[in-house]
């Protein structure tokens, strides 16, 4: 059920309406109801799978909290990425020992087991695994009641793709569950900024490239370097804009949540985009595998270390392909690199008063992330390295040299036959003057992330321009929206 969806809209109707409608007393209760109930739309047989891993995690949860025993702790991560790790990774480390050990029973076993992934299995795994985690390091704070971590865990709006919610993000809401109408005018910014970044952008750019991510040996250098530009774009649209209708939707039923975006691709530095970029999974991967490694407390060295292993592993939590891990290896090694520069060798990497300067460095990261953007998008290992090689080999005439020697002219004259034009050069990306629309779309959403307080001083006049913006958003979708697609972090 997705939030772009005509299901979820009668969905959330009906939700917003009693919800705000029963007593007060009945209002937790009727959400874990619909939260249950939104999964269950998904698959009835993993619902019941759901409800048992949250059932033992608050069981574990609750002896960490008493014995505060660090056995019990070990015991609640390791059932949670052994969860996580069966789902997910099952056919990965199968294909893994195929390509070690070449058996022909590895090449087998997809046939003979079937695995589906569980709806938010990435996402509610990290979330369980943080609150056992901070309840060990500070068991201080008040044990939760059954129902309430169950709520928890099962909050609908951020159960598709996050964000990634601490126990501290959560529960102080349950306190303020009352209307409130500057929050109403937020949500309802939020849900027509994210349909405009989903339905107007990200599912347009994804027709423009899927057809040179499914076949990239077609296209010319310009349209595989283009590809991972259109990808950023979108890749940001989509994700960007289902977190802004993850908190619209929160904030309708009264609820805060994080922010995961805060202008990423205005950053002047790798680590500024990844405080910018999917923060809460950035900071998750910090404080529960970054700092427990030693940080940057162990060495120089170690610390480079520890910074390509994080991303490495964030990478994988991502996907189950080589095309994910040498991705968050890409990112771990420029990170590693950004801190050796600056660090060990003075270098300033980041300007602060020259604008040229900064301008530049921002695009240098922005096409950093679009070359990271053709690894995570490729659609397998092999794929990948096509495109890779045909960025530094696919240039236009470079085909039509290859069979145009004199033995072979006939064959380029022959194409004559066909209509104008060689049969023997690339192809090249299409709709191309789509993506300065949809670059302006970018720049102007990463304005109201990146410099908030310039944008604030209009909400005094919500009253007129909530409905204005509305009406004006409803047009859009209705004459410009395409036939949309998943999202892309639905499927992580």
């Amino acid at each position: 059920m997705l939030f772009n969806s005509i299901p979820f809209l009668i969905f959330f109707a009906v939700v917003y309406l009693f919800y705000w409608g029963l007593p007060r007393s009945y209002r937790k209760p009727f959400l874990l109801l619909s939260g249950i109930s939104f999964y269950a739309y998904f698959s009835p047989v993993f619902t019941i799978h759901f409800l048992s891993v949250i059932a033992l995690n608050y069981f574990l949860y609750t002896l960490i909290h008493k014995t505060k025993s660090k056995r019990i702790l070990t015991l609640s991560v390791c059932f949670n990425l052994l969860n996580l790790g069966f789902f997910k990774y099952f056919y990965f480390f199968n294909r893994f020992l195929a390509d070690v050990t070449g058996y022909p029973f590895f090449q087998e076993v997809p046939s003979l087991v079937h695995i589906v992934l569980p709806l938010a299995i990435s996402f509610y795994s990290f979330q369980v695994i943080a609150a056992a985690v901070d309840t060990f390091r500070d068991p201080s704070k008040p044990l939760v009641s059954v129902f309430d971590y169950f709520l928890f865990v099962a909050f609908f709006p951020v159960l598709i793709a996050g964000p990634i919610m601490r126990m501290n993000d959560f529960f102080p809401n349950l306190e303020k569950l009352n209307p409130d109408k500057e929050k109403m005018y937020r949500a309802s910014y939020l849900l027509m900024a994210g349909l405009i970044k989903k339905v107007l952008v990200a599912d347009p750019m994804s027709t423009t490239i899927s057809p040179i991510f499914s076949n990239p040996s077609n296209y010319d250098s310009l349209s595989l370097v283009m590809a991972g530009v259109c990808y950023s774009i979108q890749v940001y649209c989509d994700f960007s804009g289902l977190t802004d209708m993850a908190r619209s939707i929160a904030l309708y039923l009264g609820f805060e949540i994080p922010e995961n975006f805060t202008g990423p691709f205005f950053s002047l530095s790798g680590r500024e985009l990844w405080r910018r970029w999917h923060i809460t999974l950035s900071f998750w991967l910090r404080d529960y595998i970054y700092f427990p490694l030693g940080g940057s407390r162990l060495g120089e060295y170690r610390t480079y270390l520890n910074l390509i292993i994080i991303m490495t592993l964030g990478g994988f939590w991502h996907g189950a392909d080589y095309t994910f891990i040498c991705w968050g290896f890409y990112w771990g090694v420029i990170l590693a690199g950004e801190k050796f520069l600056e660090d060990k060798l003075g270098l300033k990497l980041t300007p602060t008063k020259n604008k040229v300067l900064i301008v530049l460095k921002a695009l240098i990261v922005f096409m950093l992330f679009s070359i990271s953007g053709l690894m995570f998008r490729s659609n397998n290992a092999s794929l990948m390295v096509d495109l890779f090689a045909g960025i530094f080999t696919h240039f236009p005439s470079a085909l039509e040299s290859l069979v145009g020697s004199d033995s072979n002219s006939w064959l380029l004259g022959a194409t004559s036959l066909f209509g104008s034009g060689s049969l023997y050069s690339f192809s090249h990306i299409e709709n191309l003057e789509r993506v300065s629309y949809m670059a302006f779309v970018l720049l102007l959403f990463h304005h109201f992330q990146y410099f908030p307080e310039y944008w604030s001083k209009f909400r005094k006049y919500d009253a007129y321009l909530a409905p204005i913006i509305g009406i004006f958003t409803i047009f859009m979708l209705a004459t410009l929206s395409q036939d949309g697609g998943d999202f892309i972090y639905y499927k992580f």
